[in-house]
């Protein structure tokens, strides 16, 4: 098993048939259209760097923790003072024993739900920035970082990378089914999945695939795989020019325009979309000042240097950082 942030991949068993139909074929056009869908470092003639599908999450698991933190304090600091405290009545009655137990269990309960917020919080603090893919089409080697340090970064070659659109489960929640680009690792035999990371853009499709605009929401994740796709098969002037390249460093700015991209297209819709869109905008900005707490109190990734020679050690071209 497996996490990807906050998803959970179950690993070592052969790919089933749904993954399997929704496998993309690296030689073949996945879409009309291509676009950095704002989620390239940068690019130059060695490799493409993009970030992984949970980079416009950070964030939400701070967020988590500022609500759960202190609401599980209180509720553990209440249950030890309820198991303390001698109600005399109940003292009278024998029960004070039991009720006492019964509330020093629900601090037990409130302490692990402290640690569990904890937990959630390293998720996007003092942890990395991004953890971003390079697509090396030198070596036609696909690598994903992980962590610093041995077995931190997966490396798979671009040919035999099992590329497809995972759609998670949906949602009410959150507004639908989260939906990205998934590379399965596969081993020597190509049947059993070793390793998995994701990459690029994430979307929520609130709708069917099979729905015009469920259609659309996908078409969104293929185009952007097939920025990538003309990259590794073309070279750097296949795609389109990128319009804007995320910053490597801690920007408010830019944690802003990541958190608002898309939003904005919903203004020029209809009236109902302008209200809708002002709607959003407040929880929108304090996500994006969440994922700029999180950048702030994290570090940069450093790719190992066998990845950094195979790179030439170039450091990709940024004609517009935010």
């Amino acid at each position: 098993m497996a996490y990807d942030y906050m998803t959970r991949v179950a690993l070592n068993r052969p790919v089933d048939e749904s993954e399997a139909a929704r496998r993309i074929d690296v030689r073949k056009p996945v879409a009309d259209e291509a676009a950095d869908a704002h989620a390239v470092f940068g690019m130059n003639d060695v490799y493409l760097e993009v970030c992984d599908a949970s980079y416009s999450q950070v964030g939400w698991c701070l967020l988590a923790f500022l609500i759960g933190f202190p609401a599980f304090v209180f509720f553990t600091v209440t249950a030890i003072q309820g198991a303390v405290e001698v109600n005399p009545a109940m003292v009278r009655n024998g029960e004070q024993g039991a009720f006492s137990v019964g509330m020093w269990v629900f601090a037990v309960v409130g302490v692990l739900c402290c640690a569990f917020t904890v937990v959630l919080l390293l998720r996007d603090c003092f942890n990395y920035r991004h953890k971003s893919v390079r697509f090396n089409r030198k070596t036609r080697t696909v690598y994903a970082f992980r962590h610093s340090g041995p077995g931190g970064v997966i490396a798979v070659s671009w040919d035999k990378a099992f590329f497809f659109v995972h759609r998670l489960p949906s949602n009410a929640t959150f507004g639908g089914a989260p939906t990205l680009m998934r590379c399965f690792v596969l081993d020597d035999s190509g049947k059993k999945i070793v390793d998995t990371f994701s990459f690029g853009l994430r979307t929520v499709n609130g709708a069917k695939e099979s729905t015009r605009y469920g259609k659309q929401v996908l078409y969104q994740v293929q185009t952007n795989f097939e920025f990538i796709r003309r990259y590794m098969e073309g070279g750097p002037d296949s795609p389109p020019p990128v319009k804007k390249y995320l910053p490597r460093g801690p920007s408010l700015r830019a944690s802003m325009s990541l958190w608002f991209y898309g939003l904005r297209d919903l203004g020029g819709v209809s009236a109902g979309f302008r209200i809708f869109s002002l709607v959003l905008s407040v929880p929108v900005f304090l996500l994006s000042v969440l994922h700029y707490i999180a950048q702030l109190t994290s570090r940069e990734p450093n790719w190992p240097e066998d990845v950094e020679a195979a790179c030439d050690n170039v450091r990709p071209t940024v004609v517009a950082e935010v």
